[in-house]
């Protein structure tokens, strides 16, 4: 264990030399990213947010490298420190939404609970870990071959770019075309480019990992 603890800390100080957007900070990123996951460090439970805290803890580690220090924590604890904060938020916001659904609403039939009419939620989920390994790898792009595919050779809006918009919690494509300020014409050939090349990227990546044949 001290072993992986001194690599990923070199690991953070060799990432830290490079801007953030330089290829081989990437390139680290990935390999940070596998050493990590792989050592099962990082708090898990079965939270339907727990997805969305793990990638946003990703995001902002990727983001904020120079803040770790080497001091003060080994860096599977500042990342699970990082997680369990975004897990506190989440599970905050999950708790006020519920307190405000579950108050009772007077009708002419009496009173009733909005929650008895919610839908039941499916307990179908994709693998955490899949979801997560395929969006560092998106991020992470380390053949750089996202960045290099590019929309009506605009390279602004690349397939690294859009995937990382349509990865759950996904952004509406009408979000996404204000966003990039696209044209109307842009608007409706942006999904059709997403499906022919994007997803083409995606499922080869995934069988490239065997998470699909």
């Amino acid at each position: 264990m001290a072993e992986l603890n001194q690599t990923l800390k070199d690991l953070v100080a060799e990432a830290c030399r490079y801007p953030v957007g330089n290829p081989k900070r990437q390139r680290l990123y990935t390999q940070i990213y596998r050493l990590v996951t792989k050592s099962r460090k990082l708090w898990r439970d079965s939270n339907p947010y727990y997805g969305d805290a793990l990638q946003e803890m990703w995001e902002y580690c990727f983001r904020n490298l120079e803040e770790y220090d080497p001091n003060i924590s080994q860096v599977t604890t500042w990342m699970d420190n990082r997680l369990k904060k975004r897990l506190r938020y989440h599970r905050d916001v999950t708790q006020r939404n519920r307190q405000r659904k579950q108050q009772p609403i007077a009708t002419s039939e009496g009173m009733f609970d909005p929650v008895d009419r919610l839908a039941a939620h499916s307990d179908t989920q994709p693998s955490l870990d899949i979801w997560a390994q395929t969006a560092a790898w998106v991020k992470s792009d380390p053949e750089e071959v996202l960045r290099n595919t590019c929309f009506r050779k605009r390279p602004e809006i690349n397939a690294q770019v859009v995937i990382l918009k349509r990865l759950p919690p996904d952004t509406p494509w009408k979000d996404i075309a204000s966003e990039l300020q696209l044209s109307v014409a842009e608007s409706k050939d942006l999904p059709k480019w997403y499906n022919r090349h994007c997803m083409t990227l995606l499922k080869k990546f995934a069988r490239q990992q065997g998470y699909i044949e």
